[in-house]
């Protein structure tokens, strides 16, 4: 396959890496800094596995080209549109990380009046996470003889990335560590969230309906509900009679207080938030579980992930990339219109994860 990569920060590096472990595929990226291409080995020193670089703004990009099976985007979430208007228009095969409703829902309705194949909102949560609530409705049936076919009452999607242990509040009071996007996550924090409550979606404030989760190997952690992460999930859990469905960040405990502050009460901006979280990249772990109630059958499914760093990678760069990657590997991109989580093929989608050592 001939992949064109946009963005090769952290995310992008690594999505490239792992996509080499996946195949022979051929990637060409795209950055506004010049980079070293690959050179047919991968090597802790040498971890960028680009066939071809471009250096250039995506402004200066004008098109595409044909000779691509599909563009990937891990670009910032307000540089999505004008891409995947371009691979729409083109017929080219488009996915993104996510990290906006309203820019996936504008690329998804392009799409849809085009006729092409994209795939939004891939990655860790959304993403991984929605993809484990897809599993649950599929698990069920194999698991009991008394299904009917009956939809979960409630489906709760969870997903954190944490430091490896919980350090004490003198030392590091939200224990946080920023390893991904501060605008993303600011967005996260301050947009409202949608949830399904019983079976109406609805618009929560970010930061709210918390609970304490218990999980192996961790104190207890507090949930709460962040946007985005739910994207897509909630209409087709709707549509299929599914109760309650939410999307909830996992933190330790105290996260929620303090940064509710900061945010509300003194109104930080994203950098400001930014600077209150240690940058230390070197331990950190991801979280990410689905929890389903099948309340007629006093059934709960519970599934839980825990991905490490390695390899040279953290383990939100393994768990994000490993994710997108996994998914695009599992997925009909012949769809010619927009793909939902729904479309994955879950058995394969998890025998990539198990490939790429993620699982």
């Amino acid at each position: 396959m001939k992949i064109a990569l946009f963005g090769t920060g952290r995310m992008g590096r690594t999505i490239a890496y792992m996509i080499k472990q996946l195949g022979d595929h051929t990637i060409h990226t795209w950055d506004s800094e010049e980079r070293e291409v690959y050179e047919g080995r991968v090597t802790p020193k040498h971890r960028f596995c680009s066939d071809h670089h471009t250096a250039c703004d995506l402004k200066d990009v004008t098109a595409i080209g044909n000779q691509f099976d599909l563009v990937i985007s891990s670009l910032p979430y307000h540089l999505n549109s004008s891409l995947a208007e371009m691979c729409i228009k083109e017929k080219i095969p488009y996915c993104d990380l996510g990290g906006s409703v309203p820019v996936s829902d504008e690329i998804n309705e392009m799409a849809e009046r085009h006729g092409s194949t994209v795939f939004t909102d891939l990655g860790l949560a959304p993403g991984w996470a929605n993809i484990l609530a897809e599993e649950a409705l599929e698990k069920i049936p194999r698991v009991t003889k008394e299904w009917w076919g009956e939809a979960p009452h409630t489906i709760k999607m969870r997903c954190g990335g944490l430091p490896v242990k919980a350090a004490e509040t003198k030392t590091d009071p939200f224990n946080y560590r920023l390893t991904w996007s501060t605008e993303g996550l600011y967005n996260e924090y301050m947009d409202r969230s949608v949830i399904l409550e019983n079976g109406e979606i609805i618009s929560v404030p970010s930061l709210s309906k918390s609970e304490h989760v218990e999980i192996n190997g961790f104190p207890k952690l507090e949930a709460f509900t962040t946007s985005g992460g739910a994207s897509h999930t909630l209409v087709k859990m709707q549509e299929r009679g599914v109760q309650n469905c939410s999307y909830k960040t996992l933190r330790y405990k105290g996260h929620l207080d303090l940064i509710s502050y900061f945010l509300y009460n003194r109104k930080l901006n994203a950098e400001e938030m930014g600077n209150l979280f240690s940058r230390d990249f070197s331990e950190d772990v991801v979280i990410v579980e689905v929890e389903a109630v099948f309340s007629s059958l006093n059934l709960t499914y519970r599934k839980t992930k825990i991905i490490e760093a390695g390899d040279g990678y953290t383990a939100m760069q393994r768990a994000t990339a490993g994710g997108l990657v996994s998914a695009i590997f599992a997925s009909p991109l012949d769809h010619g219109s927009p793909l939902t989580y729904a479309d994955i093929d879950i058995d394969l989608f998890n025998e990539n994860t198990d490939r790429l050592n993620v699982s």
